[in-house]
């Protein structure tokens, strides 16, 4: 029966007391994983439930969450149809609808619960039960192995019970993981710092969100990221914990590289006093890095200010550049003089080309550097003050 059949209020006053049961009246991250996928259904819009929004509208993770190495929504969906089937296998269950997220999907399923001809009989119950449990145990695992995630299970003290895919990464056995055995797989600078959140989060019931570096078959050591969440009984105690840890290597190392290179960059600009500026197409707004201050005693302003430090003779010159670069008509290149903020005069070489931003904003982006030494003027020299 669909839920058109049964009806939004009927559905809605079943969810309601749903969330008031001691499984999910304990668990609100599970309340507001099924109050979400629940709502979006009867909108109509189940079939679009994807990991991402789920996440992030339902499970307050971040809008830089990357289901490719968070497998929250994964795991708190097998979390929620573990206590769905406990609930509804309940023979005191008081409600008359059926809520059940079918495996493979979000999008939750309704049926009225009643005896119809040709039901199994109530002693075929438990072997259909376990044929279904462990069918869908088994597309769990599929689907773990599929995604390259490693996954695992450990009692409410933190120590490890079971592994799916770790020993295939480590090299060791199942029985030198279990307990706390895992942990002599960590980088030495990441064991005590790991082992700690571990056990702190085994005493409050806080998931569990590291990273760290795990050493891999070759002695090779790789970042990971790894997650857990725990399971409670129906009294609200944790029963165990179950968590995955994903692979992470490549986008960590990636990003060191590009803060490497940034740094260098950045080192590479300050040796040769070059200062980097962009010009907000939109607004005409002129941004400077920081050793423009010493250039120009501002980093910040409407572009009319900027051009009005540059001497009067000198200007058309550098319009005449400057504008068709605005209208994405060539390059900017020009090398001029300003009165700096000390009364100074020096000689800039600036150039720069239209580029979009990651905002979608379109900018001049560029660089400049003071040359006054080539035209034999000294940057500091008392004789090279002018009035404003």
């Amino acid at each position: 029966m669909d839920r058109e059949a049964i009806g939004a209020e009927t559905i809605n006053a079943t969810l309601d007391a749903l969330l008031t049961l001691p499984p999910l009246r304990k668990s609100p991250q599970l309340s507001a994983f099924l109050t979400y996928v629940v709502r979006e259904s009867l909108a109509g819009r189940g079939s679009l439930l994807k990991s991402y929004t789920m996440a992030t509208d339902a499970l307050g993770r971040s809008t830089s969450f990357d289901p490719a190495t968070d497998a929250i929504v994964r795991v708190e969906a097998r979390r929620l149809r573990q206590v769905l089937q406990q609930i509804y296998s309940d023979p005191a269950c008081p409600l008359e609808v059926r809520i059940d997220l079918p495996l493979g999907r979000y999008e939750p399923s309704f049926r009225q619960i009643a005896t119809v001809a040709g039901s199994p009989a109530p002693g075929d119950q438990p072997a259909l039960a376990a044929g279904a449990a462990q069918e869908s145990e088994q597309r769990y695992r599929a689907l773990v192995e599929a995604s390259a995630a490693v996954e695992w299970r450990s009692r409410p003290d933190g120590s490890l019970i079971q592994t799916f895919g770790l020993s295939a990464r480590t090299g060791l056995t199942d029985a030198e993981l279990q307990g706390f055995g895992w942990l002599d797989t960590l980088h030495p600078h990441d064991r005590a710092g790991v082992e700690a959140l571990w056990r702190a989060c085994c005493q409050s019931g806080t998931p569990l969100d590291a990273t760290f570096r795990v050493r891999h078959r070759g002695g090779r050591y790789r970042w990971m990221l790894g997650r857990a969440v725990p399971l409670e009984t129906a009294e609200g105690t944790i029963r165990e914990w179950v968590g995955t840890m994903a692979d992470i290597d490549e986008q960590i190392r990636a990003a060191e590289a590009l803060r490497t290179s940034e740094e260098r960059l950045r080192l590479a600009m300050a040796a040769a006093e070059l200062m980097t500026w962009d010009i907000d197409l939109a607004t005409r707004e002129v941004s400077c890095s920081e050793i423009g201050v010493s250039l120009m005693g501002v980093t910040t302003g409407p572009l009319d200010e900027f051009l009005a430090m540059i001497v009067p003779e000198d200007l058309p010159r550098v319009l005449a550049s400057l504008e068709p670069a605005l209208r994405g008509e060539g390059t900017y290149d020009a090398q001029y003089r300003i009165i700096d903020h000390e009364g100074r005069m020096r000689w800039l070489s600036a150039r720069g080309s239209l580029a979009t931003a990651p905002d979608g904003s379109i900018r001049l982006l560029g660089v400049a550097c003071d040359i006054s030494d080539r035209y034999g003027n000294p940057r500091h020299a008392d004789d090279q003050r002018m009035s404003a």
